[in-house]
């Protein structure tokens, strides 16, 4: 096990190691012949040709993004972590006014903290590499009226189908380090070209995935825990470009933004916290305390997928999309049955966007893996019915005991103190899960009757 410590670094152009006391000391080569590596070089060229110039602090938030991205999928924590979990990351970031950035340690390092699970140090030092090229900016773009974070999963489909039919010029975000996302946000966006033909609906796509094994000894840990740490990041970067844009929108239903634990094992490793009203608050926090007229906001916490997709400005083009989009979190598991990577019916996610598309159409197009209700609960002990097992146990608990939700809904994380916010948010998590309830009910009834013909 070691302890790490990442230093971003401009005057290197290939990764540096050393130990001292039990401490793997790497310096990250942040540049490459004067460019910046980690896709970071793209980004800024296709910034610049919408004339989107980020500010220095911008991109501090960017190379913040950067590093945690690559410690948390280049440490692995079997490996590195007390009781093959936490781990102990320091960053040395350089960034443009230490003064300024040494304010808000506290709120970044409890960020991440709370985001990933892990310990983190952040060190600063002054950064003199400027990110912008004074002959090269020019004055800023107002073209666009949003910015919003661009998944390619069903409700960010939701969201900027929302604001097409709003007739809102809007920048996406999006982030990819696998071609099956990749492939959902392209497809969509080319759809929206001809669906949209006179809205703007540009797209930024962020490509970065570092190589296996890149940082010294680290291994690979296959997780997305900070990808909303690099997610956001990004878009508050883009934004700092603008003037007229405020609000970077995260579109997240309420149920998987508050994510609370299905049973009593769903803790740590199985309770990702990454559109949490907490972190989300932080995030907020550490924008204020850096100068910035901005914030995070996300316009669906107090809705289900399902009323999302009820509610959907333009259900026709909702459904026609819907299969161009992912959400599965374990598309992988189709190669078992000698198919390609594709939804697998029956994990979370899978669950409440069928239960989602029940709801709202009564019929899903998109094509999964396995889609038999009884069959998962043949199977609830082994990885096909696991999931389904927790949602009818949580389902139950909330039938029998409605008043609980409000206690539920703090244990993923801290809530205001909001009697009003904090009832609007456990009637959320209440009408969730009897929304998947309604959609378990409804097709083992149809399976039953099939069954009997």
């Amino acid at each position: 096990m070691n302890r790490y410590r990442l230093r971003a670094n401009y005057d290197i152009e290939n990764i540096d190691s050393r130990k001292e006391n039990g401490t793997m000391i790497v310096d990250v080569p942040m540049l490459s012949n004067g460019k910046l590596n980690y896709g970071l070089r793209h980004i800024k060229q296709k910034l610049y040709e919408e004339e989107v110039y980020p500010s220095e602090i911008g991109f501090d938030i960017m190379s913040f993004a950067t590093m945690v991205y690559m410690a948390d999928t280049r440490i692995e924590r079997a490996v590195h972590g007390q009781d093959s979990w936490t781990r102990e990351i320091e960053l040395e970031i350089p960034v443009s006014d230490i003064e300024l950035w040494d304010a808000q340690i506290p709120t970044i390092e409890r960020m991440l903290k709370f985001l990933t699970g892990d310990f983190w140090k952040i060190i600063l030092s002054s950064r003199t590499w400027k990110f912008n090229n004074p002959q090269e900016v020019k004055e800023k773009s107002n073209k666009f009226d949003k910015v919003s974070l661009f998944s390619g999963g069903m409700d960010s489909l939701i969201s900027t189908i929302n604001l097409m039919e709003d007739g809102k010029n809007t920048m996406l975000i999006s982030h990819a380090g696998e071609g099956l996302t990749k492939n959902a946000q392209e497809n969509i966006v080319n759809k929206f070209d001809s669906l949209y033909p006179d809205i703007l609906h540009t797209w930024l796509d962020l490509w970065m995935v570092f190589p296996n094994n890149y940082i010294p000894e680290g291994g690979n840990d296959n997780n997305t825990r900070s990808r909303s740490f690099l997610f956001i990041g990004f878009g508050i970067f883009a934004m700092t470009g603008m003037d007229n844009v405020s609000e970077l929108m995260v579109p997240e239903n309420g149920l998987i933004a508050l994510n609370v634990p299905l049973d009593e094992t769903r803790v740590g490793s199985f309770s990702t916290r990454t559109t949490h009203p907490f972190y989300l608050s932080l995030w907020n926090k550490l924008l204020l305390g850096l100068g910035l007229n901005m914030s995070v906001v996300n316009p669906y916490w107090n809705k289900t997928k399902g009323e999302m997709a009820e509610e959907c400005k333009n259900k026709n083009v909702l459904y026609e999309t819907m299969q161009l989009s992912f959400s599965c979190s374990s598309p992988g598991k189709a190669r078992w049955k000698g198919l390609s990577p594709q939804h697998c019916g029956y994990c979370v996610p899978c669950i409440i966007r069928r239960a989602a598309m029940h709801k709202a159409f009564g019929n899903d197009g998109t094509v999964y893996t396995e889609i038999s209700i009884s069959e998962m609960q043949s199977k609830n002990s082994e990885g096909m019915g696991i999931q389904l097992r927790s949602f009818q146990y949580a389902i139950d608990k909330i039938k029998k005991h409605k008043k609980y939700a409000w206690l539920y809904i703090h244990k993923p994380g801290p809530l205001p103190q909001d009697d009003e916010y904090l009832d609007e948010l456990a009637d959320t998590y209440l009408r969730g899960l009897l929304e998947v309830d309604t959609f378990i009910q409804d097709v083992l009834a149809q399976e039953d009757e099939n069954n009997d013909l």
